[in-house]
Formats: C-alpha cells, sequence, structure tokens
C-alpha cells in the first residue's frame, strides 16, 4: 500500500467525523427548540408542589375502602361510590378529564361530576368524541380523594 494513501486517508475521516458531530447538534438543537413536550398535565409543576399532600387524600381514602363503580349507558357515566359498610358516599365533588390526541384538537376542560345523592354521581360525556376515551376519574370528599383511570367504551 502505498504511503500516499494512507495519509489522504486520515483528514478525510476527521472532516467526516467532524461533520457528523455538527449534523448531529443541530438536529438536536433543532429538536429541543420545536419538539412538542411530552407533558400532559399543563399543571405539573403546581401539583408537583402538592404531591405529599395529594399522596396522604388518596391514602386517606384507600384507609377508608371506598369501592368505586363506573358505568357507561350511551354517553351518560355513573359512578356509584361506597364506603366499607357499602353505604354510598355522597356530598363530594367529582370530575372527569378526557385524555384524547388528535390533530388539532384542543383538550377539553374536566367535566364535573353532578351528586346524584346516595353516593351516585353522574356525567354526560359531549357528543363528538371518539367512542373510545382514556379518562380519569378524580372523587374528592372532605380529605379523602380516590382516583381512577379509565378506558370508556360508549354504545351508539
Amino acid at each position: 500500500m502505498n504511503m500516499n494513501a494512507m495519509n489522504t486517508r486520515w483528514p478525510v475521516f476527521i472532516i467526516t467525523l467532524g461533520l457528523a458531530f455538527v449534523a448531529f447538534s443541530w438536529w438536536s438543537l433543532e429538536r429541543a427548540a420545536s419538539g412538542v413536550s411530552p407533558v400532559s398535565d399543563p399543571n405539573y409543576y403546581s401539583h408537583g408542589l402538592k404531591y405529599n399532600s395529594t399522596n396522604l387524600e388518596i391514602q386517606t381514602a384507600e384507609a377508608l375502602q371506598w369501592t368505586v363503580t363506573p358505568t357507561v349507558k350511551g354517553r351518560a357515566l355513573t359512578v356509584q361510590v361506597n364506603d366499607a359498610k357499602q353505604v354510598g358516599i355522597s356530598g363530594g365533588y367529582g370530575a372527569l378529564t378526557v385524555q384524547f390526541e388528535g390533530a388539532g384538537q384542543s383538550p377539553l376542560p374536566p367535566l364535573p361530576l353532578m351528586d346524584g345523592g346516595q353516593g351516585l354521581y353522574a356525567v354526560t360525556i359531549p357528543a363528538g368524541l371518539p367512542r373510545t376515551l382514556s379518562a380519569n376519574l378524580t372523587l374528592t370528599k372532605d380529605q379523602a380523594t380516590v382516583q381512577r383511570r379509565l378506558l370508556i367504551n360508549m354504545e351508539d
């Protein structure tokens, strides 16, 4: 092998390595500047600040042995909430946060659950949403909070 041929390979290798470094750096900067954040909770910072109090509320509900039974009929979601003695828990506040993805779709505000008495809460899911939805159900009474992740399959 000729020494001149070996000497011309190293500068080409170093230039290629430098170009690859510049291209990767440009790609990572472009991605950081224009990438969409995977954070789905717009209030993630304030929720993080309340992490301990939120965990205490969830532990309180678990200690009370609440049972949550959701039922879907058409676009109506009803939730029965009972304590350990199977007595309905009324007077709480509930919200259903629908999570869906799609181009050009803005997130829905949480849908409040109406307290029907005797531990029965209800909400009507708006028309125009897909038949299958992922949602978070949150029920709160006093210092106790129950959260459930639901996959809702609506009938026509």
